[in-house]
């Protein structure tokens, strides 16, 4: 199973203004960001529910927070910045390797809203961005061709 493992320095985090780009990778980003998804679960149950045993059917769907860690950079806040005062969603794209070292790798799409943060650091660490997303809508998958 190692020989199948994707390495994280591998893969290609991009954003843009607009769906479908042009995509733009995100400079010093050092994590990668797809969003979970996190299924809702209506309670079903009835008074004819079958050995008083709760019921529960699908509902809607929440796609979770996430943060980009990113290298600061006056650019890198600059342009966070006014996607963030755009009030509009970000369209961000992972790209994936291929698995076989041939072809394409996965392709993962998703847009989010962007609020640019400092964290705090300690003496010897180097100053980060965080990018700090809230999805909204659906997880596109591309799967890699071979």
């Amino acid at each position: 199973m190692a020989e199948n493992v994707i390495p994280g320095d591998l893969v290609t985090v991009k954003w843009s203004a607009t769906e479908g780009g042009p995509y733009t990778t995100i400079k010093g980003c050092k994590t990668v960001g797809i969003p979970e998804v996190t299924p809702e679960y209506r309670d079903r149950t009835s008074l004819d529910s079958p050995g008083r045993s709760k019921e529960y059917g699908p509902g809607l769907e929440d796609t979770s927070e996430l943060t980009l860690s990113c290298y600061y950079s006056q650019a890198l806040y600059e342009e966070a910045a006014a996607f963030k005062a755009s009030r509009k969603p970000v369209f961000f794209e992972v790209q994936l390797p291929p698995e076989t070292g041939s072809g394409t790798g996965d392709k993962f799409e998703y847009k989010a809203f962007v609020t640019p943060s400092l964290p705090t650091t300690d003496y010897d660490g180097d100053l980060m961005t965080d990018l700090k997303l809230r999805p909204t809508g659906e997880i596109a998958w591309t799967k890699g061709a071979a």
